[in-house]
């Protein structure tokens, strides 16, 4: 059974936040507070930062939460201070479809924790 983990922590330039295990609305607002102030925490510095989205392990609980995730996770000011942003997900379709149709030289999709992680600390 997957462990919930709605965390945010800071590593170097790269915020790691993670949104795991069985997901509530709930979950997802209380999840956003920290990611926020996180990334605020830079933002009001002038400096951007690197982006850690760990959803592996992610089930919502309703499609509902899956639309207040992204509703929440693409505001304009959180992103436009992004470097890079790496989404660790579940190896299946899901995660080869985003890869395949990827564009973004700053965006990675992966089901490997350490391959993002060099990647993020290596992107420029």
């Amino acid at each position: 059974m997957n462990v919930k983990d709605i965390s945010t922590s800071i590593f170097e330039d790269i915020i790691i936040t993670n949104l795991t295990g069985f997901i509530t609305l709930a979950d997802v607002n209380t999840w956003f507070i920290s990611f926020e102030r996180t990334c605020y925490s830079f933002i009001k510095q002038g400096k951007k930062y690197k982006l850690l989205v760990n959803r592996k392990g992610y089930t919502p609980e309703h499609f509902s939460v899956q639309k207040l995730w992204k509703d929440n996770f693409f505001t304009n000011n959180i992103l436009e201070n992004t470097i890079a942003v790496a989404f660790l997900l579940e190896d299946g379709d899901i995660l080869i479809h985003l890869e395949q149709s990827n564009t973004k030289d700053n965006v990675m999709f992966s089901s490997n924790y350490d391959q993002l992680i060099n990647w993020l600390t290596k992107y420029k």
